[in-house]
This record gives structure tokens, sequence and C-alpha cells, in this order.
């Protein structure tokens, strides 16, 4: 069963897909936060929230601000704005009848990974974390190797305003998932990551496996791992 979200986070309008289990109850919760250029409908977002499904937990995955069907310009997005949307998205999770405010996770990939460590490092309502391909580090390079979008010049500044490996050692019950040859965020960003963070934590490296897990095997593995993370500290 789904829904579909609107949720207003500042002047822009966030749109969601809540996707829950086919039976009456209330039920434990992942928030799902995309990468940079990504959204809600890419394949991996989709592949989660059937296996979330079939596992009895709901899912809410949804747009930042600037892609998919939200509003806002993609060129202008921070870290600081995606924090932002994401805040509002949880409060709306943790109100909404059907979930249980009390069960509530998140689990991000890439610079959602980086904007889910931000929130639960900051709210204590988040009861585990999950990142997969999570960067500590955002800077420029030349090449435009990080994407054909010409960000601004503050969403580097804005992102260097953060210290992931202190926000890090305020979160327990973090699952680093990372690809052994991620091309675009090096592993070993995602392992400086694992140790910062609290116990209980677990460090998982998928040999071979890329930045967005584009190989069926190493995504379902990734899917798999994620799936059991949340159903031991959720239920």
């Amino acid at each position: 069963m789904t829904e579909q979200c609107e949720i207003r986070s500042g002047p822009y309008r966030i749109r969601g897909i809540l996707t829950v289990p086919d039976r009456s109850g209330k039920f434990p919760c992942v928030i799902l936060s995309h990468g940079l250029i990504s959204s809600k409908d890419s394949s991996k977002y989709v592949a989660l929230s059937a296996a979330f499904q079939a596992a009895g937990m709901a899912s809410c995955r949804f747009d930042y601000q600037g892609c998919g069907e939200s509003d806002g310009s993609i060129e202008e997005t921070t870290l600081t704005a995606r924090v932002a949307n994401l805040d509002a998205v949880a409060e709306w999770v943790f109100g909404h009848p059907s979930l249980d405010a009390g069960k509530v996770g998140l689990l991000g990939s890439s610079f959602g990974g980086s904007t889910s460590l931000v929130k639960a490092s900051r709210d204590r309502r988040v009861r585990c974390l999950c990142l997969w391909a999570t960067p500590y580090l955002l800077e420029k390079k030349d090449d435009r190797s990080l994407s054909e979008i010409e960000f601004r010049d503050t969403l580097y500044a804005d992102f260097a305003r953060y210290d992931l490996l202190v926000e890090a050692k305020r979160v327990p019950c973090v699952l680093v998932i990372h690809g052994e040859a991620d091309e675009v965020v090096p592993s070993r960003e995602g392992k400086a990551i694992y140790e910062h963070a609290k116990r209980p934590k677990k460090f998982d490296l998928i040999k071979g496996a890329d930045h967005i897990f584009s190989v069926p095997g190493h995504r379902e593995r990734a899917i798999t791992l994620s799936v059991n993370w949340f159903r031991r500290f959720l239920f």
C-alpha cells in the first residue's frame, strides 16, 4: 500500500511516497535519502521500499528540493538545505497515524548518507542508521567529475562547515556499507565514519562493488544487509 505525500520545507514542496505493509497496524519506518543528483524513483530506492515492505516495515522515500518532483533548483542545493528537507519529512513521519514514532530509522546513500548522518546526530528520536557509499568530505574538482550540473560554490563552502566525523561520534546503531571499487567516494571515507561512530556499529565492504552498486548481486547484498540491520533495531 502506498501513499503520496507533499510536505512543506520552508518555501518548497517536498514530494514523497510512503509504502507500508498490506495489513493494519502501526509500523516501524525507514526514511530513505537519495544522493546528490538522484531521486526517490531510482531503481535502488524502489527496490529498498519493496524489501522493507516485505519485511513488515514501512518506508518513506522522497525527492530533495531541486530533484525529481520537488520544488527548487538543484544547482542551489546545500547540505544545510537538505538537512532542513529531511527534518520536515521526519516530522511528517513521526506524526503519521500508521507509523510507530518510537521506531524510525534513516537510510541514506552518498550525499543522502551525509545528510542522514547529520540528522541522526542531532535528533535522538532516530533509532538507527544505515549509510551507503557515504562521504565525509566534498571537494570541488576542475574536471567536473561530480556531475555535469554546475553547482554553486555554496555547496562546497556549506559542506565544509560540518565535521561529519564529529557528528558520527554522537550516533549509535550505525551500519556502514561501502563498495570496494567505489569510484566516487573512496571506501576509506566510509571506514572512517564507521570508526568514529558509537557502538553498536558494523562496517560491510562489498568486494568489487561500485558507487551505486550497479551489479545486481552487489545491490541485493546491500539491501539484505540493510533490511536485517533495521529488523534488528526497529523491532
